[in-house]
């Protein structure tokens, strides 16, 4: 099973995924057309990513689908942010199952694929509710972690109102993983920060002491955007890869893939491992629609990576980027969009 965006099932699946409901009252609420047209509802669907109509707030409507993409099982609706009304009732998430495919596990199943979702956009911990009557929904909330803070009148019925911390989502290779930071990787991370050859070929000033390295961690504890890559032979952190906003989209749904590699494992073939799994986790699991890749010309060690890992070249910003020390560089951009991905994959 797997989430999709609206725009990715072809309009007969949404009709049939609308007719599933019946009589019923369609969940969530932002999968219901209300009378628009299929173009009019898909249009307003994609533009309330980013500019939604008040008092609304931006969100972000996914489907549940199976792995062939037949059909759709469900729809959950992610909130990037709360208003008033949110934080009292509503939540950052609001999701159904269609009626014909109800008591199987696909309740949980989408909350679940929705969480890494949710904290790629940005949120650390979400508010989920539920009516105080609906012991299922309750269920499926406490069974991903959600704690109950309280219980809330509106128009004389009660609502659950429920907190989940999102976990960073750890992600495995062969010999790699790529996990959450923590303060105990700050020698391992000020080992390879030191090295006067590996901060400066990603931009940034070699570390002058443990200290500074705390610091960075210290910053990235509560950023989705940074796994730090712990080899499985040694136990020991090796380098850092982010999933990060590229200022260069407008486009929600792209993310630009950055990283460093500690000098002594340079060569071993651990980087495009790692760059292969964050492309398949951010493509399969994070519903992302482009990727980004971008390196400074004068790094052809990182260009090898890159198109070892089947991104493509798209050009070169000549002059474009100042790094530390206030040198100029020009900087070659390459990118994979998700038909790219999963064609190539079919292909293996």
């Amino acid at each position: 099973m797997k989430l999709i965006l609206p725009e990715w099932a072809d309009e007969e699946q949404v009709a049939a995924y609308l007719a599933d409901w019946g009589g019923e009252t369609i969940m969530p609420a932002a999968s219901d057309p209300k009378g628009r047209d299929y173009a009019t509802w898909l249009s307003d669907t994609i533009r309330m990513r980013t500019s939604p109509p008040q008092p609304l707030v931006p969100s972000t409507l996914l489907f549940l689908t199976d792995d062939a993409e037949t059909k759709l099982f469900g729809a959950i609706d992610i909130r990037h942010r709360l208003n008033d009304y949110l934080l009292a009732f509503g939540g950052h998430i609001g999701y159904g199952i269609v009626p014909s495919e109800r008591r199987k596990g696909y309740a949980k199943v989408q909350l679940g694929l929705a969480l890494p979702v949710a904290k790629s956009l940005g949120l650390a911990r979400v508010l989920i509710t539920c009516d105080d009557g609906n012991a299922g929904s309750a269920r499926t909330i406490e069974a991903l972690g959600g704690v109950l803070e309280d219980k809330r009148a509106e128009n004389g019925a009660l609502t659950r109102r429920y907190w989940i911390d999102i976990p960073q989502k750890t992600l495995e290779t062969e010999r790699l993983i790529l996990r959450q930071w923590t303060l105990d990787d700050a020698d391992d991370m000020f080992a390879y920060a030191k090295s006067p050859r590996v901060g400066p070929s990603a931009g940034w000033k070699p570390h002058e002491s443990r200290a500074e390295s705390v610091e960075t961690i210290r910053s990235w504890l509560c950023d989705p955007a940074f796994w730090a890559i712990e080899e499985k032979a040694s136990g020991r952190v090796i380098g850092s890869i982010g999933l990060h906003r590229d200022e260069m989209y407008s486009n929600p749904q792209a993310r630009k893939i950055g990283y460093v590699l500690r000098e002594e494992s340079w060569g071993m073939g651990y980087m495009p491992e790692a760059v292969r799994r964050l492309t398949s986790f951010a493509f399969e699991e994070l519903c992302m629609d482009v990727l980004s890749i971008r390196h400074y010309a004068f790094n052809d060690r990182s260009r090898r990576v890159i198109e070892k890992c089947g991104y493509r070249y798209e050009g070169t910003l000549r002059r474009a980027a100042a790094i530390f020390d206030g040198s100029i560089h020009d900087e070659r951009i390459y990118s994979m969009l998700r038909e790219e991905y999963f064609a190539a994959r079919r292909a293996v």
